[in-house]
């Protein structure tokens, strides 16, 4: 059996054992095993206090541009003085899959086994109020037991399990990270409340946290920026994309997210109607699923563009999707910081975009692209002036690719949340 004794007599020789014993092993130490314990603590301990350890949590919706950003951002991740670990809100084995594959050294936990279905705000926070208490309570026993010393949390109903324990655990700095600009609205007050005990709350572009401004102090904001992975994403837009070709000698245009009513794809329709007749070889790629997908499908009918007008659903070749098309559009009524438009011009495409927060101040309007009004003829004008002037088109891909590089890089946005943990670190 260890001796205590011995153990403080000859601190080296037992750090050593302590490093090298396996668990299953504890059986030869008998019933008696304090002094093993104690023995492997403080073998440990060096790292512990070397190594900053962080939990980010997140309610994920599948593979969407919130999941592709950590993913990329946690695949990134080569400081060793700083370990993330990611906690799903509810089971989201897509997301998993994402994780493993990006970021295949990461630690994920989940709070529930469940799975959610994707829904809009208010039946999500109706399904999600009777799980509060359980949920804040899994977390809770998770931040005790793994010793984390901060949690990162993204998203609203993210920060509702958090909210509590971010009140009455002051010893462990919470961080909130929004993706998306708010507007006001009569529960501006409840935000104010939500955000109070968080050390500080970011926004993933200025214009998220420009918005946020008014429910915190402006010491606590800070902007994260997204980032794109350009080696990653460059090795992808080679591959060879499934069951789908660009016409030759044709034009296609291609958009890219989610199909939910804000995202805007119904106006990017409308204006394919207005151009069809004029340029009778040019097409639509819709990248993306959500609920509006049956909305869009049945407008694509009615216009008897079935042909040129194509809903593609989720795909995971996105990247080499991108480098078969011609000319990027956004119609966006706002973003956090769309990762679509930054891979949009991480592959060189010229840009149509609808003036909107979160997306304007990805491009410089005339030079990486054309930044237009949210209107159908708005628009259809962008997209003419590039389909005509093919030279301004080419020198704004170039322009694009170069502002990606220069700004919005995975190594930009690693260094970001780095300088976070070390402003969490020192406090």
């Amino acid at each position: 059996k260890l001796s205590f004794k011995r153990f403080l007599a000859d601190w080296e020789s037992w750090t050593d054992l302590a490093n090298q014993i396996d668990p299953c092993e504890r059986q030869l130490f008998g019933a008696d095993s304090s002094a093993l314990d104690f023995c492997i603590v403080c073998a440990k301990w060096p790292e512990r206090e070397s190594c900053l350890k962080i939990l980010h949590i997140m309610r994920t919706y599948g593979v969407h541009g919130g999941e592709q950003q950590l993913s990329q951002l946690f695949g990134a991740n080569k400081n060793p003085t700083f370990k993330e670990c990611f906690c799903f809100v509810f089971k989201d084995s897509s997301c998993e899959g994402l994780f493993s594959q990006r970021a295949p050294e990461l630690e994920t936990r989940v709070l529930t086994q469940r799975e959610q279905k994707t829904g809009t705000a208010w039946p999500e926070l109706y399904q999600l109020l009777p799980r509060l208490p359980i949920l804040q309570f899994r977390l809770w026993r998770l931040l005790r037991g793994s010793n984390f010393d901060a949690c990162i949390v993204h998203g609203f109903q993210a920060a509702l399990v958090a909210w509590p324990l971010a009140f009455f655990m002051r010893n462990l700095p919470f961080v909130y990270v929004h993706r998306a600009t708010k507007e006001s609205t009569r529960w501006d007050s409840v935000f104010r409340v939500l955000y109070r005990p968080f050390k500080f709350v970011a926004g993933n572009s200025d214009a998220v946290m420009q918005s946020l401004a008014k429910y915190t102090q402006s010491e606590k904001l800070l902007t994260l920026n997204n980032g794109i992975d350009l080696h990653r994403f460059d090795e992808r837009s080679k591959q060879r994309t499934e069951g789908l070709e660009a016409e030759v000698g044709g034009m296609t245009l291609i958009a890219v997210g989610r199909l939910i009513p804000h995202k805007g794809q119904s106006l990017l329709i409308q204006s394919m109607i207005k151009l069809a007749a004029e340029y009778p070889r040019l097409s639509l790629w819709i990248v993306g699923d959500g609920v509006e997908r049956q909305n869009l499908s049945r407008l694509i009918k009615e216009a008897r563009l079935h042909s040129r007008v194509i809903l593609l659903g989720q795909r995971s070749d996105v990247p080499s999707l991108l480098n078969s098309a011609h000319i990027f559009v956004n119609a966006s009524d706002r973003e956090g910081m769309s990762n679509a438009v930054l891979e949009g011009m991480a592959a060189s495409l010229p840009s149509v975009v609808a003036d909107a927060p979160g997306v304007s101040e990805c491009h410089i309007s005339g030079v990486t692209g054309l930044v237009v009004d949210r209107t159908p003829d708005g628009l259809v004008k962008g997209i003419r002036a590039l389909l005509e002037d093919k030279k301004m088109a080419r020198e704004m891909g170039r322009a694009a690719r170069t502002r990606v590089e220069e700004m919005y890089s995975i190594e930009a946005n690693r260094n970001a949340f780095y300088e976070l943990y070390k402003r969490l670190q020192e406090n």
